[in-house]
């Protein structure tokens, strides 16, 4: 309790936003929060409708970036079937619904194994001179570069994926709308940050679409290099580049901050470098493994950044370097297993 007084103290976290839903069909230990929009300040002038969706599996991936591969995958589709319940205890899955997968992050949340039938479209969209860590939020540094999206209408419009920017579902959309898409709503689920749900509001807004999103446990700040997406901590981008102190927060419900807290190292990219975590992704033409050990690699260097930075804030303490060391430790022994190893 001390540590999460502390951290309630220290960072824009908002857990007065939410509500839980009694929502039925859902597993015992999941929890289902609507936000509101209106009393959100994170969310000033962006509306729609707007959950969490908090899992102990959810959990384990957002604070976790040791856990990749098959183990990832069982607890995304652990994940999915519970978002898929949401979806049906708030009827907003019909029979004219579709699924979007924008490649190739978008498999990697298992919402098609737990959807089979629903018509899929596939996109791919690329960025172009971004690299890992480091993107622009410029529009015109994105193109689609495959699409198998034939003219369409649905009810709703279901999306999987991680949504920093928006960029790449904004330009997914487009490309489909101007080609002759019909839909009532937009579904999106995955990780979530604030700056995707104002451009998508912005987007949808011009057709009269409407939006809702459902975030895996919270709904993010996002670093100065759009890119990373913390529960709470230190914009550690902003300070290498600048040494600006910037403390970012999420909205978030009590319960699963608190559930959280013990196991999340401040200021740590919840999706982690998502594509790269899994194994099985299709690419547009074929199926393919993201680089694991890559991005176990770049996660130990990133905690051990991030470890030095918190440490010299006055909010940090020794539980916190704990949890870092632990995180450390999952990730030096996930790296050193064969099927890593040769990759």
């Amino acid at each position: 309790m001390e540590l999460l007084e502390t951290i309630l103290q220290n960072f824009p976290i908002d857990t007065s936003s939410t509500k839980q839903l009694p929502l039925k069909g859902l597993r015992p230990d999941t929890r289902l929060y609507k936000v509101d929009a209106e009393k959100a300040p994170l969310l000033e002038g962006i509306r729609g409708s707007f959950y969490l969706i908090d899992t102990h599996a959810g959990r384990k991936v957002a604070c976790h970036p040791h856990i990749v591969s098959e183990e990832l995958a069982e607890l995304c589709a652990s994940m999915a079937h519970e978002f898929v319940s949401s979806l049906e205890g708030l009827d907003l899955l019909s029979t004219s619904s579709g699924l979007l997968h924008i490649l190739r992050g978008s498999l990697g949340y298992m919402v098609h194994e737990v959807l089979p039938s629903l018509p899929t479209i596939n996109i791919r969209t690329q960025y172009i001179e971004d690299g890992y860590r480091s993107h622009s939020d410029d529009s015109r540094h994105i193109e689609v570069t495959y699409s198998d999206y034939k003219q369409a209408e649905y009810d709703s419009l279901i999306i999987p994926d991680t949504y920093a920017t928006g960029r790449s579902v904004e330009a997914a959309l487009r490309y489909m709308l101007e080609r002759g898409l019909s839909v009532n709503r937009v579904i999106i689920y995955g990780f979530v940050a604030v700056p995707s749900l104002e451009r998508l509001y912005r987007l949808l807004s011009e057709y009269n679409i409407e939006l809702h999103a459902f975030a895996i446990c919270d709904i993010t700040q996002l670093y100065s290099n759009n890119y990373d997406m913390p529960l709470y901590g230190v914009d550690e981008h902003l300070y290498k580049e600048t040494g600006t102190i910037r403390k970012l927060g999420s909205i978030v419900s009590s319960d699963t901050l608190k559930d959280m807290i013990s196991s999340y190292i401040p200021g740590m990219d919840q999706p982690g470098d998502w594509s790269e975590r899994h194994t099985h992704l299709f690419n547009g033409s074929t199926s393919e493994s993201g680089d694991i050990r890559g991005h176990l690699l770049k996660s130990i260097e990133f905690i051990k950044s991030l470890d030095v930075l918190n440490s010299s804030q006055p909010w940090y303490s020794e539980q916190i370097s704990e949890i870092a060391r632990k995180e450390l430790n999952a990730l030096k022994k996930t790296v050193n297993e064969a099927s890593y190893s040769l990759q």
